[in-house]
C-alpha cells in the first residue's frame, strides 16, 4: 500500500515517469454514464458537487450520479473507497469545499 502523505500528483500526465502515471482512458461520451462525486467532507464541497452532477446530467445526459464522502478531509481518501468508486462508476469528479 502506498503512503500518499506528502505526495503531489500531476494530473496532466507530464510528470517524471518514475511511476506509472498513465492517464485513464477518456469516455467517448458522458451520455448514459454513471458519475461518482467525491466530497472531501469540508463545508460546501457537497453543494458544489451536487451542482456539477446536476449540470452534467442535464447538459450531457449522465444517467446516474452517486455521492461519496471521505472519512476526514485532512487525510487522503481510503484506498477501499477509491476502489469502490472505480468499480461502481464510469468516471468521477472530486472537489474541495470551504
Amino acid at each position: 500500500m502506498t503512503d500518499w502523505a506528502g505526495v503531489i500528483l500531476d494530473p496532466t500526465g507530464d510528470a517524471e515517469k518514475g511511476a506509472d502515471t498513465t492517464l485513464a482512458p477518456r469516455l467517448g461520451s458522458l451520455r448514459g454514464a454513471k458519475l461518482g462525486l467525491l466530497d472531501n467532507g469540508k463545508p460546501n464541497g457537497s453543494v458544489l458537487l451536487a451542482e456539477i452532477g446536476d449540470h452534467l446530467r442535464e447538459r450531457y445526459g449522465v444517467r446516474e450520479v452517486v455521492m461519496y464522502t471521505k472519512s476526514y478531509f485532512g487525510t487522503p481518501v481510503d484506498q477501499t473507497l477509491t476502489e469502490r468508486i472505480v468499480q461502481e462508476c464510469d468516471f468521477a469528479v472530486a472537489a474541495i469545499g470551504d
